[in-house]
């Protein structure tokens, strides 16, 4: 099974603590700054997070930008990817035990986990398996291929300060239809929580009622054009929109949406 990070992995390797490569986006001094990790969606094409990375820097992102390719690759094709759930959630235990690495490694630096579609629920997945005490400052969900109702307390628990979900609801084919027809991430034949948006559960006790209100759900409107989003799949995450709307998310300096409404 192949699995790597692009550039290179964030944590140092060997007794010398060696950095496996130094590039643009993971060097050193980048790593002291803070660790921002991005994941594609189903396909494995990796091309919507090297434009996502590219609008981060542009926007003053200075912490390490690195890319976890999860996916079986092209080759694969995307149904793969859906359905090769086993391996999903192993894919998401090592992204956990990187992130735990480098919190050990880099204490007290900022971290940011962002994915997209099918790459945002291997993020909530990741979220899930991080060891008792590890924690990400921030999360982003763009256009997940999640159900609208799955539950994210427990993914919520790994998350010092916010979990943002962008949703649209001009994105029909593929978080619509598309996942009605193959499923989403989680197995459910329905349109997806980035075309319905997130719901909270119902029946949640009151620490997860609670841990729920770390959530801030980003709807797609039309001013967002100016940013360069149409409101289609991919719109969260060009260059414009990633300088202008995620970069101030990623560096505090920001904190839009709106919160869930109770279930």
């Amino acid at each position: 099974m192949r699995r790597w990070f692009i550039p290179a992995s964030p944590v140092p390797q060997g007794p010398n603590h060696d950095l496996p490569g130094e590039s643009r986006y993971v060097s050193r001094s980048r790593l002291e700054e803070g660790l921002v990790l991005c994941m594609d969606g189903v396909g494995g094409y990796d091309w919507l997070p090297r434009l996502l990375r590219r609008g981060l820097e542009q926007g003053g992102v200075k912490a390490a930008i690195v890319i976890y390719h999860w996916s079986l690759g092209p080759l694969g094709f995307w149904v793969g990817d859906l359905v090769a759930r086993r391996r999903n959630r192993q894919g998401a235990r090592e992204l956990a035990a990187t992130i735990a690495a480098y919190r050990a490694w880099m204490p007290g630096r900022p971290v940011t986990l962002i994915g997209h579609s099918g790459g945002a629920a291997m993020a909530a997945w990741a979220l899930e398996e991080l060891p008792e005490g590890t924690v990400v400052d921030r999360a982003l969900l763009l256009a997940p291929a999640l159900s609208g109702r799955y539950n994210l307390a427990r993914a919520l628990r790994g998350i010092r300060d916010r979990l943002y979900v962008t949703c649209s609801c001009l994105d029909i084919g593929l978080l619509g239809l598309g996942t009605l027809v193959f499923g989403t991430m989680d197995g459910r034949h329905a349109p997806s929580a980035g075309l319905t948006g997130l719901r909270e559960p119902r029946g949640l006790g009151a620490a997860d009622r609670q841990a729920y209100g770390k959530v801030r759900q980003i709807a797609w409107r039309p001013g967002m054009v100016r940013h360069g989003h149409f409101g289609d799949h991919t719109g969260c995450t060009n260059v414009r929109f990633s300088r202008r709307v995620l970069a101030p998310i990623v560096l505090a300096l920001a904190d839009p949406g709106e919160p869930l409404e109770k279930a």
